[in-house]
């Protein structure tokens, strides 16, 4: 499945929020994007640099980084809204 839909919305939340535990993140997707969001999503924007990843307790958190928040200014200045 292409998870480039999803990943500004994932990384416009994180750019309010600066970081979440992933349960929050989650409900702060619309009920569409839900559906297409895969666990492993998040695994793969770590990998490209656009998010950090930790454990806390037994959930991950999720945090935006600076390539992250350069990312999504690059799209919006595109005028692309996935």
């Amino acid at each position: 499945m292409d998870d480039s839909g999803l990943r500004m919305p994932i990384l416009r939340i994180l750019s309010r929020w600066g970081k979440l535990p992933e349960s929050d993140l989650l409900t702060r997707l619309t009920p569409l994007e839900l559906v297409r969001f895969r666990p492993a999503m998040i695994g793969d924007l770590a990998a490209d640099g656009l998010i950090e990843l930790r454990v806390a307790g037994d959930e991950r958190v999720v945090q935006i980084t600076e390539r992250g928040r350069r990312a999504l200014e690059e799209l919006a200045s595109k005028g692309v809204d996935e």
